[in-house]
């Protein structure tokens, strides 16, 4: 999947199942509906 700056994507209920990582954001945990992540580039670290 290519993933291209300026869209929105929402991750299926079934990745929340596979990764098993206490760190993530809980998936329509009480009573709440899926997280939402932000990805921003960091232009610097590409300029190297």
């Amino acid at each position: 999947m290519e993933i291209k700056q300026g869209y929105s994507y929402h991750i299926k209920d079934e990745f929340f199942d596979f990764v098993q990582d206490k760190y993530l954001m809980g998936n329509k945990e009480n009573g709440n509906y899926r997280p939402h992540f932000l990805a921003i580039q960091d232009k610097i670290e590409n300029e190297k």
